[in-house]
């Protein structure tokens, strides 16, 4: 007898299609869009949610998250205050860093994830990932239709290799180390 299927969660009438709940779950399934809390990241790492990897300054955490996330995923990472030095607006394809600038990073999400609900509707809105620890940020987040993750799931992908055959001191992704150049024979 083949196993029982449950039935998809349904937000606003519509049933919404939800991937595998487990410990690794990766947003390309189904997502198209994700919001960091920029500034509750920076905080989370520097508190040591986990020890894998220290706190980073902004140009370091774009970096690490540009490696981590690659398009069709859109990625935008949101952080309170003014640009100062750092990169800000569209700094690589599907990837914009944000400043909040006279609002909170946490408003600025809110706004997003509302937007999405509105042009995408109930259903759409679940290709939305929100990555936050505040609870404000994330309640509203779930009442409008978007996934939440925490900031541990974020720097576990932060910590975990970009490619699972990927080993330091290797080419990118192809898990051996670079050629090294050849020398010409001499004739």
């Amino acid at each position: 007898m083949p196993a029982r299927r449950r039935r998809p969660p349904v937000a606003g009438g519509l049933a919404v299609a939800r991937p595998p709940v487990g410990r690794w779950r990766e947003p390309e399934i189904g997502a198209s869009r994700i919001l960091i809390d920029g500034r509750n990241v920076q905080f989370a790492m520097a508190r040591g949610v986990r020890s894998g990897i220290p706190a980073l300054p902004t140009t370091a955490l774009v970096a690490r998250l540009r490696a981590s996330f690659a398009p069709p995923n859109e990625v935008e990472l949101i952080l309170d205050g003014h640009p100062g030095g750092s990169p800000s607006g569209r700094v690589a394809p599907a990837f914009t860093v944000t400043f909040s600038r006279h609002a909170t990073a946490d408003q600025v999400i809110g706004d997003r994830v509302t937007e999405a609900l509105r042009a995408l509707g109930p259903a759409g809105a679940w290709s939305v990932i929100v990555v936050t620890d505040d609870r404000e940020v994330r309640d509203h987040a779930r009442r409008n239709g978007a996934r939440v993750e925490g900031t541990a799931w974020l720097v576990d992908r932060l910590a975990a290799p970009s490619s699972p055959s990927a080993r330091p001191g290797t080419a990118l992704g192809q898990g051996r180390p670079p050629r090294s150049p050849r020398t010409p024979r001499s004739g």
